[in-house]
């Protein structure tokens, strides 16, 4: 199974919830209070067979502890699962938690949706064999379920993390059908200690709003909400040109700036901008995310799942479709993402991402991001840039031999556009972790192991080359 992992923090004083992909507003919490705790949610998934899902939604609308009916979530927060096969997503700090003794966690979920390729020989919940499509399960059951936990004892005063695993292939049946109620567990964690995620909430993408240089806190904006971060000496700027600042530091952001954020969790359950990397010097034009799906060298177009926004798209949603032209003449601007594991840059000088000189350099379940055009349409975007950026992929490892290895039984997304291997080149900055999270060394990565794997991916010679960030073990 590949783990969709995220955070809900239960903090001191305000409720918040951060996502790449959650639809609520955030708040920066304190100190702390008697009876207050923090807590990590984590989502585990694994779709039918041949059934490649490229987008995945689910709307969280409440969460609390039993006995007692407890709240540490409220709300409406919709996750975008696919992107968290490898990465970690900061989802909520909750106040006021009664210190006491907990036996689980009741979850609340609303609206699941689903974009998937058929690859089955027979039509699954209306879509037909070969097509994309976006459904809504036709039978969902125990939207409200609750995952069992080993007692969790809450002091006052204290600051506790939980990890929920949701396995999808448990929830889904071979017809895609949901109950809610299958597959469902919780842990605890320590933030910013014992079993706390490697990095935090990885690559978020939004716009700059409110920048405070006297309490060194701004909001990051993009299409499914708001919320507030804090910048302090733990934090790494990247990319940052001169016109921004001539020194790297709080002064490098201005209103309106889109960047890419990897948000920590800091012992008090706070979060903080651990690393900001800068994307765009503004939000003119709106960046739009997504996988590969199929190409046209010769109209210059090709195809995405849309996976997210800077800010919203009228007419294209997350989870759509979309057709993205490129041009020639003008020629469109083609760039590799600043790739880095945590805090250090990762080399990718052994590949090229150049379409407009190699047309086979675009590939299909390639992750790019596409500065749109302010003339484009809905789901057609006329791009002005396209970015690699980091492709996620769940497979098995094969082949071995340090410091890389092949990875075997990919998703049909990829075994249907004959792509049978990936070779991931794993440079010694990547961050490697076991199914329980914890740092391990390349040798603890051994054939048949299932792996999800993150990094830029690139057509070299026609071999498919993932340079990893980060490789995490599967349950």
């Amino acid at each position: 199974m590949f783990r969709f992992h995220s955070i809900l923090t239960i903090s001191l004083l305000s409720i918040c919830a951060v996502f790449a992909g959650c639809r609520s507003t955030t708040q920066f919490g304190g100190g702390n209070q008697p009876g207050n705790s923090t807590v990590a949610l984590a989502i585990t998934d694994f779709p039918p067979t041949f059934v490649s899902i490229l987008s995945a939604e689910v709307t969280l609308t409440g969460a609390t502890f039993t006995p007692g009916n407890a709240p540490i979530f409220s709300g409406s927060t919709t996750i975008e699962l696919t992107r968290l096969k490898t990465d970690i997503a900061y989802l909520a700090t909750a106040t006021n938690v009664p210190a006491g003794s907990y036996t689980g966690v009741t979850l609340t979920f609303a609206n699941p949706k689903l974009t998937i390729e058929n690859d089955t020989t027979s039509v699954i919940g209306g879509c037909a064999v070969g097509s994309i499509c976006t459904i809504v399960p036709t039978t969902v059951a125990n939207l409200s379920t609750t995952a069992s936990l080993q007692t969790l004892l809450i002091a006052a005063n204290s600051v506790t993390g939980l990890l929920i695993d949701v396995n999808l292939d448990n929830l889904l049946s071979a017809t895609l059908g949901a109950d809610f109620k299958n597959g469902v567990s919780i842990s605890s964690f320590t933030p910013a200690g014992a079993g706390a995620p490697l990095v935090g909430a990885e690559d978020v993408v939004g716009q700059v709003s409110s920048p405070d240089s006297a309490h060194n806190t701004f909001s990051l904006l993009n299409a499914t909400g708001s919320f507030s971060l804090a910048v302090d000496s733990s934090t790494t700027f990247f990319q940052f040109p001169s016109s921004a600042c001539t020194t790297t530091g709080f002064a490098c952001l201005h209103a309106n700036q889109i960047l890419s954020v990897d948000i920590g969790i800091r012992a008090d359950g706070t979060p903080v901008a651990r690393n900001i990397l800068f994307e765009d010097a503004d939000n003119s034009d709106t960046e739009v995310e997504g996988m590969i799906t199929s190409t046209n060298m010769g109209a210059q177009q090709f195809s995405i799942v849309t996976l997210a926004e800077s800010s919203s798209v009228s007419g294209l949603q997350i989870g759509n479709t979309a057709t993205v032209q490129y041009s020639i003449s003008p020629a469109t601007t083609f760039d590799v993402d600043f790739v880095h594991a945590d805090n250090v840059q990762v080399s990718t000088t052994c590949c090229s991402f150049v379409p407009l000189i190699t047309s086979s350099d675009l590939s299909v379940g390639q992750q790019v991001s596409i500065r749109r055009n302010s003339s484009s349409s809905g789901s057609t975007i006329i791009a002005d840039r396209i970015r690699l950026r980091s492709t996620r992929v769940v497979a098995t490892v094969s082949s071995i031999g340090s410091p890389s290895f092949f990875l075997t039984s990919l998703p049909s997304i990829y075994t249907g556009h004959t792509i049978s291997t990936i070779q991931v080149e794993v440079p010694t900055s990547a961050i490697l972790s076991d199914e329980n999270n914890n740092s391990i060394p390349f040798t603890g990565i051994t054939n048949n192991f299932v792996v999800a794997a993150r990094g830029p991916l690139f057509n070299v010679s026609g071999t498919r080359t993932l340079v990893a960030t980060k490789v995490a073990l599967q349950p």
